[in-house]
C-alpha cells in the first residue's frame, strides 16, 4: 500500500521510539534492554502501514485502543530483527522528534550483542540519560 519512501517519511515524522532498561536477575549483566517503536494515528492509516511493513518482512502489532486512558489506535513494532530492518531502511535524516540518532545507536548496540558487555551497557545508560 505504501512505498518504502513513504514508510521512511512515516517513521521520521510520526514514530515514537522507546528503550527501557530493566533489572533482571536472569541476565548476566543484571539488566535487559527492551526496544520498541510506536505509531499513533487513524485505524486505516495504521493498518495500511502494517500491510506495507509485511512486504518488507517486518512484523508489527496493532491495537484498536492503547489503554483505557488512551483510547486511540496504536501500531507497535518490537523485536531487534524488525527494528534493525527499519533502522537500515531509514536514512540518517533529521526527524520530527529528534530521537532517531540515539535510537539508531541503541539498535546497533543491541543487534551486535554489545549490550551484553559492560562498555555497551554503560553506553546505553548514557544514551538513556541515567548516567
Amino acid at each position: 500500500m505504501y512505498s518504502k519512501d513513504m514508510l521512511v517519511g512515516v517513521f521520521l515524522g510520526l514514530s515514537k521510539m522507546d528503550f527501557i532498561l530493566e533489572r533482571s536477575p536472569a541476565s548476566k549483566m543484571g539488566y535487559i534492554v527492551r526496544l520498541s517503536l510506536s505509531l499513533r494515528a487513524d485505524e486505516k492509516f495504521l493498518l495500511g502501514v502494517k500491510r506495507s511493513l509485511l512486504q518488507h518482512e517486518i512484523t508489527s502489532s496493532y491495537k484498536e485502543k492503547e489503554s483505557k486512558t488512551r483510547p486511540r489506535p496504536i501500531l507497535k513494532i518490537g523485536g531487534i530483527k524488525n527494528l534493525y530492518k527499519i533502522v537500515e531502511m531509514t536514512p540518517n535524516l533529521p526527524d520530527a522528534k529528534d530521537e532517531w540518532t540515539v535510537f539508531r545507536e541503541v539498535v546497533h548496540l543491541v543487534s551486535h550483542g554489545e549490550h551484553r558487555n559492560a562498555e555497551g551497557l554503560e553506553r546505553i545508560f548514557e544514551l538513556k540519560g541515567v548516567i
